[in-house]
């Protein structure tokens, strides 16, 4: 896979997501055959799962969060480099009653310094975005943070397709290295085409 400069964290990714970015996300992914794919193998991992505890990183406009409220899950740390995608996320929690606590914070997923472990760390629409170095890098972070499990959205190859505007990784890289860090996949949901996957990786 070939690195591009546009695939990188922090102000870039900020940058991108903000204004009518921001504004129309959710409108416009909504109508995507991968969405609903998407959601629908996340709801039935964190149904089997029943956190308590959730880190959401990438947060976005807080897609899930009407999944967390299904489930009951007592506190979720919603975390996204672009302070626009969480004004959205925070204007659906005004009036919210009852679980999960939320919080929500600015941070890079390369990082993620401060946070307390949580059941299950959930990236969903991220791996697929940022090069290699960027991805092992989150991953590492994910894997020290996530008592139980992580679900993840990625697209495995040997290449980067610059018209799909997305990253290919390499799936025996990525075993490998989940493998040094514990865990194991115990679920996987291919979604879409051209290699995308859910996955749900637990410790072993």
């Amino acid at each position: 896979m070939r690195p591009s400069a546009a695939f990188n964290l922090g102000d870039r990714t900020a940058r991108k997501y903000r204004g009518k970015m921001a504004s129309g996300y959710e409108a416009k992914r909504r109508k995507q055959i991968r969405w609903g794919e998407e959601n629908a193998a996340v709801e039935d991992m964190l149904a089997e799962l029943r956190p308590q505890t959730v880190i959401d990183c990438p947060v976005g406009t807080g897609r899930f969060f009407y999944l967390y409220h299904q489930l009951s899950v007592a506190t979720v740390t919603g975390v996204d480099s672009s302070e626009q995608m969480l004004a959205i996320a925070r204007g659906k929690l005004k009036n919210k009653k009852g679980p999960p606590s939320y919080v929500l914070q600015v941070g890079d997923a390369r990082k993620l310094e401060g946070l307390s472990p949580s059941d299950v760390i959930v990236a969903v629409r991220f791996l697929d975005l940022i090069d290699e170095p960027s991805m092992q890098a989150a991953m590492r972070c994910f894997m020290k943070l996530a008592k139980r499990a992580i679900i993840c959205t990625i697209r495995f190859g040997d290449k980067y397709v610059l018209k799909s505007n997305t990253a290919e990784h390499d799936r025996k890289k990525f075993l490998a290295m989940i493998s040094r860090g514990g865990f194991k996949i115990t679920g996987d949901v291919p979604i879409f085409e051209a290699g995308w996957h859910v996955l749900r990786m637990e410790r072993r």
